[in-house]
């Protein structure tokens, strides 16, 4: 085969599909050693963004299997809604990546394209009933961190972050509030929870944002406008999403209500109310509950759905990349083996369901 000089070889490349990129590494040497340079993942990765950013008309996300297709009821939730309800949990995703724990401790980093899970330190907490989390990627160390925070007491919660790249948990601080949503939303480089404050005089509800850059808590101030408090404020829950690349606010369950988007949020803070017929075109992944998943076996995912409507605006946006949970690289062969003995036990996979499609 003739050398493709230049840049006209991962030009051509990166056009291509992450389950095509893993077989084009089988050509040759050469293939494999770019696909697997992190100068080309990236260029990959953005420019799969780009082109999803163009086609804004299809929002990826990516969801928590429920149950089998074999049933013919419902396939996926939304994890944050049934929380306590299950054992295995999607704590969020970011540039292909995805963050999974299994009984409370139990965690893992995998990427559902190629396979790859890597296990994680389990975190030193008491309790393990009242947690809520995160997942995301920060771009000022460029690792990737996981963010715990558990009830210390009543109207307090204590906060722990994991990075990929240490994988030792550090112990953040207490905040002077009790969490209501468990699962963070990840905008603009933050994690994104709705808490309430126990201290002030009706118990309010506050955004919470913590910013993985800089490890730090900050409040986002909600819509000031009167039909914001007489719909949303005065509904007994609400939800934290995003759509577009802008956190967003609704009534918990409330899809045929008016919908708040956050606009300029590294800028002046403007938010903008949406009507409540606005709805999405959604391409939807379901993660599988696996219990016997064998690294590059088996695929983590199911068939894509597709759905035109706004009921997934909180789960994860999703976008298969070529970006390895093994930020240090890879381990040898033997520890490979080891974690994927420790992955056994918290990822189940049902061989009757059909793989991911692109």
């Amino acid at each position: 085969m003739a050398e493709l000089h230049g840049d006209v070889l991962p030009n051509i490349l990166k056009r291509l599909k992450v389950g095509d990129l893993i077989r084009c590494k089988s050509v040759c040497k050469s293939w494999e050693k770019l696909i697997t340079d992190s100068g080309f993942i990236k260029f990959h990765m953005n420019y799969s963004y780009q082109i999803d950013y163009k086609n804004n008309d299809i929002d990826r996300r990516i969801v928590m299997s429920r149950v089998s297709y074999r049933s013919g009821s419902r396939v996926c939730d939304v994890d944050d809604r049934f929380f306590d309800d299950r054992d295995f949990h999607l704590l969020g995703s970011s540039n292909g990546l995805v963050c999974i724990s299994s009984f409370a401790s139990q965690l893992v980093v995998a990427n559902p394209s190629t396979r790859e899970v890597q296990t994680l330190q389990e975190p030193q907490i008491l309790d393990t009933k009242h947690l809520c989390w995160g997942f995301g990627y920060d771009s000022s160390t460029d690792d990737y961190k996981v963010v715990l925070g558990f009830r210390k007491r009543v109207g307090w919660t204590c906060f722990q972050v994991l990075s990929l790249k240490s994988n030792v948990w550090k112990l953040i601080g207490d905040v002077k509030y009790s969490f209501l949503s468990r699962i963070g939303i990840l905008c603009n480089g933050a994690l994104h929870w709705i808490m309430k404050d126990s201290s002030s005089p009706n118990k309010k509800r506050v955004i919470a944002s913590f910013r993985l850059s800089e490890e730090k808590f900050i409040i986002t101030p909600q819509p000031d406008d009167e039909r914001y408090e007489s719909g949303v404020a005065s509904c007994p829950n609400m939800n934290l999403g995003i759509t577009q690349d802008c956190l967003c606010i609704s009534p918990c369950d409330g899809f045929n209500d008016n919908l708040w988007m956050l606009k300029n949020y590294n800028g002046k803070l403007s938010w903008e109310m949406f009507e409540k017929d606005c709805d999405m075109n959604l391409a939807l992944q379901c993660l599988k509950e696996q219990e016997h998943y064998i690294p590059n076996k088996r695929t983590l995912c199911r068939d894509m759905l597709f759905y035109k409507t706004r009921e997934y605006i909180c789960a994860p946006i999703y976008m298969e990349s070529l970006v390895s949970p093994y930020v240090n690289g890879r381990p040898k062969r033997k520890t490979q083996e080891s974690n994927r003995k420790k992955s056994c036990k918290l990822i189940k996979c049902d061989p009757m369901l059909p793989g991911a499609s692109g």
